[in-house]
């Protein structure tokens, strides 16, 4: 057995007499038989030394067969290449190299190396990253941000599982650009500024921009007309600075490359904050609080107040001295306020601006008003006095005025009922504010004729009158009355008189039987007024005695006349019972008179109509009756005797019973004499206009007309035949009579449940006489 490769050589060699010449710790023989043409070995730790050729044969130069043994070793440790200064946004493309080690040399040029890479540790091979990869994954590529910067990229080689060291890690240096400036400390904004007073100081502020490569920093500020100035500072940091007003923004810049170029700034915008004193015209005059400006009243008085502040700051006008009071105010720089100058005007006015954060700037000023002198009607003025009289009795006056400046003492005269003589107040003294004054008087009411109206003048301009009456005890009430409006109850009135020049009030008294007491104290509602009492419940039916006077702090009047007034009872119910039947009484009885008179007028009336007509008609006159009288038939006395019937020659009364028998009417002749003779008479001319009823009843009955006869006589008066004798053939005389039912007029004509004849209603009836003759049959 022999290797050929680079250096050619034996390995196992058998002679004959089996003999043989082997390395054992490096192979070891394993055929059975020394002359096997199949031959097996071994070798034992295998190194890249062992790769190469192996044949067998029986000598060197015969040889049989061969075989190749290639050892595979690990690839060598990798190198990592290319671009790691990347601008942000770019691409950056690594590349891993490594060689194979294995043997024999001409095998290894021919291997073909795979590659892992490694972010940080990791194996990025299959993440999600934003990473693309070569085949076998030599080069990878991806796009660079700000965060690769901190990123360690490694990578190792891979040959048939057998991996290399890996690579020592490389890191991407990302360029880029400065983005956001930070302060620090960071600046406390509103409203996108950094709020700070004038006067004030602010920073120290560090300012650093995150920029690859490193910035150069530089601090500048800017004023309200846009200037720049560079401030002081330390490289990236802003020494302390005074602020003022005129200072508009601090403003830090990053310088990248080019300075004219690539550069960044971070603005720190400064409101800056100030209130300053407010400056006054009055009148177009600079106001001043030691020199008042001077106005007429009635004049136009203009106020102007400027305040120059930041933020926009509240303005207010107020004065300050007597009726203090706010003016106006506003938010802005001006304030204006107009009006017509009055005396109130008159005084120390003060102009305020205020802001939030500041002290209250103000400016005071005066003015003075001129006005003439006046009665102040702000004050209830007293104009009615009353007093004695006598060489020591004076009237205390206080007059209250307006006026500025304040009126003279010399020039203020009282005028009175006493023409040769005036009088001089005694002292004229201000009120609470400058413009309001007393004029204080004492008015001596020596005697009567002192009496009367007083005006007080200054410089013959009137200021006012009063009046001074006698004063004394009140007068006694007038029209002292009263009545009893109910039951036990009175009501008095009385007028009001002088009260005397003081406070009255009035005391009314009683006395029922036994004595004299006070019930009411009443105060004065004012002289002429009407003054009203109402007593409570008293005794109905009892007399009480009322006295009245007024009193004041002097004394009281004279008492009134007494006056009497019996308390009103209420009537008995017996009374009234008795008195309500006796109106009642009387006024049905009037109704009655009236009634039968008015009756006894149309019956006359007829009466006399029908007379004449029977001296026309003398056939006719036994049908016709004068007077219209009632009968009552008696159902049980017609049982007993069927062919008779009562006859009651007087007039039947109105039917009040339901017991009470039928009614019917029978006529009465005046015109036929009570005797036998005249009654047979009559009775025959009955039946004979009877029979000829029935036989105008039977021919109406042929033509379709009513069954009953009804007459009409030349009066518009219906008769109707009642049958009294007519009865039925087997006539059963438990049994009720029927009756007939008319309508007469509107009138319903029907029995009731008693079998009596009733009229039950009659809708349109007039005070005109209707005979109703009725036919009643047994049936």
């Amino acid at each position: 057995m022999e290797k050929r490769i680079a250096d050619f050589r034996r390995i196992i060699e058998f002679s004959s007499g089996n003999t043989s010449k082997t390395d054992r710790s490096k192979y070891r023989y394993i055929s059975q038989s020394d002359n096997s043409t199949n031959i097996s070995f071994e070798i034992k730790n295998i190194s890249l030394e062992d790769a190469g050729y192996y044949t067998s044969g029986p000598s060197t130069g015969e040889v049989v067969n061969g075989y190749y043994l290639i050892v595979v070793g690990n690839p060598s440790t990798p190198n990592i290449t290319g671009i790691f200064n990347v601008p942000v946004g770019d691409t950056c493309k690594p590349t891993c190299s490594s060689t194979s080690t294995s043997s024999p040399d001409y095998y290894n040029k021919l291997v073909k190396l795979s590659y892992k890479w490694f972010v940080n540790g990791t194996d990025v091979q299959n993440s999600d990253r934003d990473m693309r990869f070569s085949e076998r994954c030599r080069n990878m590529s991806f796009t660079v941000t700000k965060n690769h910067r901190y990123n360690q990229y490694s990578c190792e080689a891979i040959e048939k599982n057998l991996v290399s060291k890996r690579s020592d890690p490389v890191q991407i240096n990302a360029l880029y650009e400065p983005g956001i400036l930070s302060i620090n400390p960071k600046p406390t904004l509103k409203n996108g500024k950094l709020t700070v007073k004038e006067g004030e100081t602010i920073g120290p502020y560090s300012c650093s921009a995150d920029c690859n490569p490193a910035c150069e920093i530089k601090w500048i500020y800017k004023d309200i007309g846009d200037n720049v100035y560079d401030a002081t500072s330390k490289g990236h940091q802003l020494s302390i600075q005074m602020v003022n007003r005129s200072i508009s923004l601090l403003q830090c810049i990053a310088i990248y490359v080019d300075e004219t170029k690539d550069r960044k700034n971070h603005n720190i915008s400064l409101d800056v904050q100030y209130l300053d004193n407010p400056v006054v015209s009055v009148n177009d005059k600079n106001g001043a609080l030691n020199h008042p400006v001077e106005i007429k009243e009635a004049e136009k008085l203009r106020l102007s107040c400027y305040v120059n502040g930041n933020p926009v700051p509240d303005i207010t006008f107020k004065k300050e001295d007597g009726d203090s009071r706010i003016l106006q105010s506003t938010s802005g720089e001006w304030l204006n306020y107009a009006t017509s100058a009055k005396c109130s005007d008159i005084g120390t006015y003060k102009c305020r601006g205020e802001s939030t954060g500041f002290n209250n700037t103000e400016k005071m000023f005066g003015i003075n008003v001129t006005c003439h002198t006046r009665i102040d009607t702000s004050l209830k003025m007293k104009t009615l006095y009353g007093s004695k009289s006598g060489q020591d009795v004076n009237v205390t006056v206080a007059v209250p005025v307006i006026a500025n400046p304040p009126p003279q003492k010399s020039a203020l005269r009282w005028f009175g009922p006493m023409t040769n003589a005036s009088i001089s107040p005694s002292t004229v003294s201000q009120q609470n504010v400058l413009y309001k004054h007393w004029i204080n008087s004492s008015i001596p009411i020596i005697n009567q004729n002192y009496f009367g109206n007083y005006t007080l003048k200054y410089n013959t301009i009137e200021v006012i009158t009063i009046t001074i009456n006698a004063e004394d005890v009140p007068q006694v009430p007038r029209n002292f009355t009263g009545y009893s409006y109910a039951s036990g109850y009175i009501n008095l009135t009385w007028v009001s008189g002088f009260d005397g020049g003081k406070v009255q009030h009035f005391i009314l008294s009683v006395k029922d039987q036994f004595r004299w007491q006070e019930v009411a104290n009443l105060s004065d509602p004012g002289q002429g007024r009407v003054v009203h009492y109402e007593s409570g419940r008293l005794n109905a039916g009892q007399k009480y005695w009322y006295q009245l006077k007024s009193c004041n702090i002097i004394n009281c009047s004279k008492k009134s006349p007494e006056i009497t007034i019996t308390a009103k009872a209420e009537p008995r119910l017996s009374v009234l019972l008795d008195k309500t039947f006796v109106i009642g009484a009387s006024s049905a009885v009037v109704i009655l008179i009236l009634t039968i008179v008015f009756v006894l007028i149309i019956l006359k009336r007829k009466t006399a109509l029908n007379r004449q007509d029977n001296q026309q008609d003398g056939a006719e006159i036994a049908d016709q009756p004068d007077v219209v009288l009632y009968a009552a038939v008696d159902k049980s006395a017609f049982q007993k005797n069927q062919n008779k019937a009562d006859v009651v020659a007087e007039a039947v009364p109105e039917k009040k019973d339901e017991t009470d028998t039928l009614y019917a009417v029978v006529e009465k002749k005046t015109t036929t004499e009570a005797n036998p003779s005249a009654i047979k008479k009559e009775s025959e001319q009955k039946n004979k206009s009877k029979k000829e009823r029935q036989e105008g009843a039977t021919a109406a009955e042929a033509t379709g007309a009513s069954g009953t006869s009804r007459n009409v006589n030349q009066d518009g008066l219906i008769y109707i035949d009642v049958d009294f004798a007519k009865k039925h053939e087997n006539p059963d005389k438990n049994e009720k009579p029927k009756i007939h039912e008319w309508l007469l007029n509107g009138a319903d004509w029907r029995p009731n449940a008693d079998g009596k004849c009733k009229f039950q209603s009659l809708s349109n009836w007039t005070p005109e006489p209707l005979f109703l003759l009725m036919n009643i049959a047994y049936m």
